[in-house]
């Protein structure tokens, strides 16, 4: 297991000892390029950073960076930009748009969209620029897609039981959560730190409580675990990709009206633990996350009757499948 990660300057990220690997392909990305690459991009793109967040293990060879930014048309999200890079080969270089929950700081970032992740070798440094680009490029469309969940999430309403067997299945099948965030999640679910602006027993709830929990994570697997928590959410309950309108991409085309009563819980209770896909996140052939495939996704069914959930995803044989996919797909919407 990671050690346990702390908070970091910019500079002390950028002060940070480069490895050197002889004879050897990998191409080091230093933080201090990863930052200021970013920085610029952002500015480039109209974008001013509200503040800056950096995380890292005690010699800065897996590093993060959190970047909130002064964007947004919601009163319950912003925008933000993260990246997460390696020296000791531990992990690809990640970079992510997201939202992040003005009254907690939680973290968004979906499973679907808006993430990249680049190997250390040859012409990496150069590719990062490009793909850093490409997602503050692409910024505004994730981050409406994003504000649409979140809202899609507020009608949903979720029994108790089935928020344990959610919770149940993060922690046992998917590996997700350790026994620290599990016990943060069940605190948070019986007394809740803060008001997400929405009913206390709707998905947007129990997500946020979960995303709480995931402040703990380690910069190796943070960026990952909150794509794939967002990705298991929305493909569990059918959460559609918007069509944006081109000519005004701060326009969606739906609306989220009718509240979802969840009556039956989401899948039998787990009877043993199946077999964990902890080595396939932490693995992921050199710590890639292939863009997930979208999963087949029902109907709801109207308002005034309860809707059953029948169908069931499996996040291991889904990460599977979309491993074998081409790195062309992370440039698809």
């Amino acid at each position: 297991m990671a050690k346990r990660a702390a908070t970091a300057t910019k500079e002390f990220l950028m002060a940070a000892a480069l490895p050197v690997y002889e004879g050897d392909t990998y191409t080091v990305i230093p933080h201090e390029f990863v930052i200021a690459e970013t920085v610029k991009n952002l500015a480039a793109q109209g974008f001013q950073v509200k503040q800056e967040l950096y995380r890292c293990n005690m010699n800065a060879n897996i590093a993060q960076g959190i970047y909130h930014l002064d964007y947004s048309d919601d009163p319950d999200m912003g925008m933000m930009f993260a990246w997460s890079n390696s020296y000791d080969k531990s992990m690809r270089f990640k970079c992510a748009i997201g939202g992040y929950v003005f009254v907690c700081m939680n973290g968004m970032v979906n499973g679907n969209m808006g993430a990249w992740g680049r190997k250390h070798t040859g012409s990496a440094d150069s590719e990062t620029i490009d793909r850093i680009q490409e997602q503050i490029g692409r910024a505004k469309q994730y981050y409406k897609q994003l504000v649409y969940d979140k809202e899609t999430m507020k009608t949903i309403i979720v029994d108790d039981k089935t928020r344990a067997e959610l919770v149940g299945r993060l922690y046992f099948k998917e590996d997700l959560l350790n026994t620290e965030q599990l016990s943060m999640i069940k605190h948070q679910m019986r007394s809740p730190k803060y008001d997400y602006n929405a009913d206390t027993k709707s998905l947007w709830a129990l997500y946020n409580h979960i995303t709480l929990s995931l402040h703990k994570a380690h910069p190796k697997d943070w960026l990952d675990h909150q794509r794939l928590v967002h990705w298991f959410f929305t493909q569990e309950y059918g959460i559609q990709p918007l069509v944006l309108q081109e000519e005004e991409p701060n326009e969606v085309t739906e609306k989220i009206q009718e509240v979802i009563q969840i009556t039956q819980p989401v899948q039998e209770p787990i009877l043993a633990i199946e077999q964990p896909i902890q080595e396939l996140v932490l693995e992921l052939k050199e710590d890639v996350i292939q863009e997930p495939v979208q999963a087949p996704t029902r109907e709801a069914a109207p308002a005034q009757e309860p809707v059953i959930v029948t169908n069931q995803i499996d996040l291991l044989d889904a990460i599977k499948e979309a491993e074998n996919n081409s790195e062309n797909n992370l440039n698809h919407l």
